[in-house]
């Protein structure tokens, strides 16, 4: 066909589709391809470039090839040899990359704006500005062929490559770059989050691709990728440092933070029907399971059976994984997944382990142990099916009780110490416990001859378990004898089965470990002062955290049972020792490496790992803050210190909680002498003056928050004369405690922040004659009723969470603690029974009725904020004065008109006064947090006093702080125009305002509109010298300053002024504005709360000319 033949049939298939289809498939055409690279070709004023029209009929010019530079041998790299094959001719479009880059090019790329950071294969970011030899490798055929490494678009292609060495190359890099990333390797050298941006360029989806090949070196490479992205190797290392606590046994539960979380039921079933790309935008773990990420993995591991480092990092994924309770069940449902991973990872029996074995199978590995552990702490059914389906507990037994540590190889310790602490999970939900009796002689052999000092650590750790075992089942036993007497009273005949653990087989551990104890006691108080970066204190806690449990559940026993070591014998030896303690050089250096380790402290300038709202991390414990900058880039090392300090001094806190009740007399002045130490009192002043309250994305800020909730409960506890520090303390704890701080964030709001004696060692001779104060410390006990209600909707969490912390294996059903991402109670605690009472009020109907106890909520909050206003105005000095004063005009607005209640117009006077002193700090065009704008809250303010507030005083003087000139225009306009009759209301004199007058004066007002709005409200007779003396003086004063100003602005309206101040009928009106000239207040203050009007003698204030200046003269002339 010709080419006119051509474009004739390609008009008549044209008119044949619809014109919207064409389009689309144009655009689709256009848009093509993964990415676009824009460039500018060179035209030649010769040779021009062909221009192509999207309508044109016909082409104005053929399409030419591109013009490719010749390429000559002497340009190439090597020699040309006659004999090889096919290079008789050169193909220049294929060797053009082998010649050197033009000088040019290089020249017009500096001179661009940077691209995107470029990574070597090791992850590191390449400097642009220092050369890399061609022989590294790292250049290559992109868009920047001078530049070195591979940028995170150019590693996505080469995932996508057919050749398997590509693909390989590419994952390793990846994987090395996220685990640099969340390694906090970038923080200082790049500006975005890498792994953000991996998530959103859907980095899972491509993993998940890669996970599927046939080959088994991408397979492998693509499992070392998901490692990174999902395992944090800190957190792992930093949970290890905790298990030697009380607390050790627990796993934090990871859930993803849900920036917007469903409210409606639409938008709940919309949730439901969601697919997995919509999923992994929410959360990646949660998407994985819609994507047969378990059973691929279950494949990996029993069919191409992998070398050990790839199941060793299956098997950290699957622990990652096991963060929800959710999680473990749908993995326990997974096809023979546990099947593989107990017979092939946890075997019974196996050949030893040989030191460079690189297979994985037949052989029992310590991950595989961890893993069993997060699954039986996911819950108690979890655990009795491990035990009953895949002999988790026999496996346990194997392993602890072998005698030949040469079988296990150089895995012996770490495997030791897993199987133990995954028997002290079991021990703790009362299971288990039964072979202790039979392996309690080796234990016991085991702790005395062992040398290995993390399995001495859990081995303590799991007789501290069967300690609480025991307690736990002696008090079940006696429940249940006290059911069956009654039973039997009336006829029954049932009787309770036997305890599996009695106290009497626990009781003689004291024997064994007490010694073990006193020894690392003595040691520490030795070898600490001078070894102190490098000393272990794992051992000491683990050991004083077993004696403390001792003694705690000692005491609670019916039956006495006899030892060698008596608790009177502790105690003795515990004077003795916390004496020797107080006064040593080893203790004042803990107390300084705590402060200078501090979370709380130093947050701020901590390194933090890279995290996403979808894949969340535990935050773990970074570098200090007085890191140099340029070490950025180097890894973050852990510090067991850091955490080891917090748990050392917080153990022996409890274990004199613990014995102050054995002999008082003798343990009191160990503990006032422990709370006055000066390095405690250092902190917890430092503690005390910080602000910040963004700790809830760190786990582990919830350790040092226990360790300070404990400080100040032992403070209570005995009579100290630091109880004003302990109680600024214990405020400023309440929005700094985390989602696994809840249990005590409960005791410290009942026991410690409303203690009357706290309120009282605050109090002054002022405050002591102030009636509203001490009417506000008497209702104490009604206000800590009120604030710790707060946390009834979080009563099941709140019972778990105390069942778990104090190791009650009755009712512990998981052993899982929530991490939540935001703090307990925010920054504004004291505020947010007002708050909710407002959100009730906004949220109720018309003709339904509010809560009973809406007056006393309110007025406890109230009270509770008057007295720190008054007692303690630093613990709030957080909060903006104009956040506090929203809140508070919030409690105008309850339906019930509670304001007018003589109480609480004492509460808001005095708090209206305390903010008063602080006039210069409001400013409402700061933003509230809670609230949308402030502009729709004054709105409804303005309408609710016109509607209630009957002239209260206590109202109007709220009213009028955003009228005063150094706030926005914007309120003053709404109320001089828009709500003009509530001004009527307003019946204040000048001598009961809580704020000067002046600020309502001063600067003088420009904006016309409110000028004629206050000149419209004086004429028309709305605010009157006598009814209304504030608002008359403050109109007065503006309107006459705006009509004699001289600036040429506004002249029509200047003009129109004065011709209604001339032509006013009211005499008296008529004269304040045409010959005002000052306010001057004189006289004495009024009661505020007297809603009587007081204004006294007005007139006398208010300074007129006796004769107008001759400028003021002409300018009235004018009009007349």
């Amino acid at each position: 066909m010709s080419h006119e033949e051509i474009i004739e049939q390609q008009k008549k298939l044209a008119a044949m589709f619809d014109t919207s289809l064409l389009e689309k498939l144009k655009n689709r055409k256009k848009g093509s391809g993964i990415s676009s690279v824009s460039f500018e070709p060179t035209t030649d004023s010769n040779n021009p470039a062909p221009v192509i029209t999207e309508n044109s009929e016909k082409p104005v010019a053929t399409i030419q090839k591109d013009i490719v530079d010749p390429i000559s041998s002497s340009d190439l790299p090597f020699k040309l040899d006659d004999k090889w094959l096919h290079m008789d001719q050169l193909e220049h479009e294929k060797l053009r990359w082998l010649k050197p880059l033009d000088e040019h090019k290089k020249n017009k790329k500096g001179i661009k704006e940077k691209l995107s950071a470029r990574f070597d294969f090791t992850g590191e970011v390449v400097n642009p500005e220092e050369p890399v030899g061609a022989a590294s490798g790292l250049h290559h055929h992109g868009d920047e062929p001078e530049a070195a490494g591979y940028t995170l678009e150019e590693l996505y292609i080469l995932v996508r490559s057919l050749n398997a060495a590509q693909k390989v190359l590419a994952l390793a890099t990846l994987s090395n770059v996220l685990r640099k990333a969340k390694s906090g390797h970038y923080l200082y050298l790049l500006n975005n989050s890498i792994v953000n941006s991996l998530l959103q360029a859907d980095i899972v989806l491509l993993l998940r691709y890669a996970l599927d090949e046939k080959s088994e070196l991408v397979v492998a490479a693509a499992v070392n990728a998901w490692h990174s992205l999902l395992c944090q190797q800190q957190d792992t290392k930093s949970l290890e440092l905790l298990s030697c606590s009380m607390t050790g046994h627990l796993v934090p539960e990871l859930v993803a933070v849900d920036v917007s979380p469903p409210t409606t039921e639409e938008e709940i079933i919309e949730r439901e029907e969601e697919q997995y790309l919509e999923v992994l935008k929410r959360d990646v773990i949660s998407g994985l399971l819609l994507m047969d990420f378990l059973p691929r993995l279950r494949y990996i591991l029993e069919v191409i059976r992998p070398q050990l480092v790839v199941c060793s990092q299956i098997l950290d994924i699957l622990c990652r994984m096991m963060t929800s309770s959710e999680t473990s069940y749908k993995l326990s449902r997974t096809p023979r997944l546990l099947n593989v991973v107990f017979e092939e990872f946890l075997p019974m029996s196996f050949t030893p382990v040989a030191e460079n074995d690189e297979c994985g199978h037949g052989k029992p590995l310590v991950e595989a142990m961890r893993f069993a552990r997060c699954l039986c702490a996911s819950g108690r059914t979890m655990a009795v099916d491990l035990i009953a389906r895949h002999g988790l507990m026999e496996r346990i037994v194997r392993y602890v009780s072998s005698t030949d540590p040469s079988e296990f190889g150089i895995v012996y310790s770490k495997l030791m110490v897993e199987s133990l602490l995954t028997w002290r999970t079991l021990v703790l939900y009362g299971l288990g416990c039964e072979h202790y009796i039979i392996l309690r002689p080796s234990l016991i052999t085991r702790l005395q001859v062992e040398t290995d000092d993390s399995i001495i650590v859990s081995l303590v750790c799991l007789l501290t378990s069967l300690l609480a075992a025991a307690d736990a089942t002696a008090s079940t036993d006696k429940r249940k004898k006290t059911v069956h007497f009654s039973d039997s009273t009336m006829g029954g005949s049932a009787e309770a089965p036997s305890p599996a653990l009695d106290w009497t087989q626990v009781s003689g551990l004291i024997d064994s470990v007490y010694s073990v104890a006193m020894k690392s006691v003595h040691n520490f108080l030795e070898s600490y002062s001078e070894h102190h970066s490098t000393y272990d204190l794992s051992i000491l806690i683990s050991l004083l955290d077993f004696v403390h449990s001792y003694l705690t559940h000692a005491r609670l026993q019916p039956v006495h049972v006899e030892c060698f070591v008596t608790p009177q014998a502790i105690l003795s030896d515990m004077v003795k020792i916390f004496r020797q303690l107080l006064t040593s050089t080893a203790f004042s250096k803990l107390l300084i490496n705590i402060r200078q380790s501090s979370i709380l402290l130093n947050e701020s300038g901590y390194l933090t790992s890279e995290s996403s709202n979808s894949l969340p991390s535990l935050h773990s414990l970074p570098k200090p803050a007085n890191i140099d900058k340029a070490e950025a880039g180097e890894s973050t090392q852990l510090k067991p210190q850091a955490i080891h300090l917090l748990l050392s001094l917080q153990t022996l806190i409890r274990l004199l909680r613990s014995t102050l009740s054995l002999s008082p007399t003798e343990i009191q002045p160990l503990c006032v002498d422990l709370i006055g130490h000066n390095e405690v009192m250092t902190y917890m002043r430092r503690v005390s003056q910080t602000q910040q309250t963004n700790n809830s994305t760190n786990y582990f800020a919830s350790v040092e928050c226990s360790l300070l909730v404990d400080l100040c409960q032992l403070g209570v506890a005995v009579p100290t004369p630091h109880l004003k520090e302990l109680h600024r303390l214990s405020l400023s704890l309440v929005p700094k405690c985390t989602g696994a701080n809840l249990s005590e964030l409960h005791d410290l709001l009942s026991r410690v922040v409303f203690s009357p004696i706290m309120f009282r060692s605050h109090l002054t001779e002022s405050s002591r004659s102030d009636h509203v104060t001490q009417e506000c410390v008497m209702s104490l006990p009604s206000i800590s009723n009120t604030y710790i209600s707060l946390l009834l909707p979080l009563g099941e969490q709140l019972q778990h969470s105390r069942n778990i912390l104090s190791r009650n294996t009755e009712k512990t059903s998981k052993m899982l603690l929530r991490h939540s991402h935001t703090d307990m109670l925010p920054l504004d605690w004291p505020y947010l029974p007002i708050m909710h009472l407002y959100q009730t009020s906004s949220d109720r109907s018309v003709d339904s009725q509010p809560p009973p106890d809406t007056c006393q909520l309110l007025k406890n909050s109230l009270q509770l904020v008057n007295l720190l206003e008054t007692l303690l105005p630093d613990v709030t000095k957080a909060i903006s004065v104009h956040a506090k004063v929203a809140r508070v005009m919030c409690s105008f607005l309850l339906d019930d008109g509670l304001f007018h209640e003589p109480d609480m117009q004492r509460l808001l006077t005095s708090l209206l006064l305390s903010y008063c002193c602080h006039i210069d700090r409001i400013d409402f065009s700061q933003p509230v947090p809670g609230l949308q704008a402030f502009a729709d809250l004054y709105m409804a303010f303005l309408d609710h006093f016109e509607a209630t507030s009957f002239g209260s005083s206590v109202f109007s003087q709220y009213v009028l702080l955003p009228m005063m000139q150094q706030q926005s225009v914007e309120y003053r306009k709404l109320v001089w125009t828009e709500h003009a009759l509530t001004l009527r209301s307003v019946f204040l004199s000048p001598n009961q305002l809580m704020f000067p007058m002046e600020k309502l004066l001063y600067p003088e007002e420009v904006n016309a509109a409110i000028i004629t709005g206050m000149s419209a409200n004086l004429l028309s007779g709305l605010i009157t010298l006598t009814r209304n003396p504030v608002l008359y003086v403050a109109a007065v004063h503006h309107v006459n300053r705006f009509m004699f100003t001289t600036d040429g602005r506004d002249a029509d309206v200047k003009l129109s002024l004065l011709k209604s101040a001339h032509l006013c009928t009211v005499e008296s009106l008529k004269n304040h504005l045409i010959f005002y000239k000052e306010y001057k207040m004189s006289g004495s203050s009024v009661d505020v709360n007297d809603d009587t009007n007081s204004s006294g003698d007005i007139n006398a204030d208010i300074v007129c000319y006796t004769k107008l200046p001759i400028q003021r003269c002409n300018l009235l002339k004018s009009v007349t």
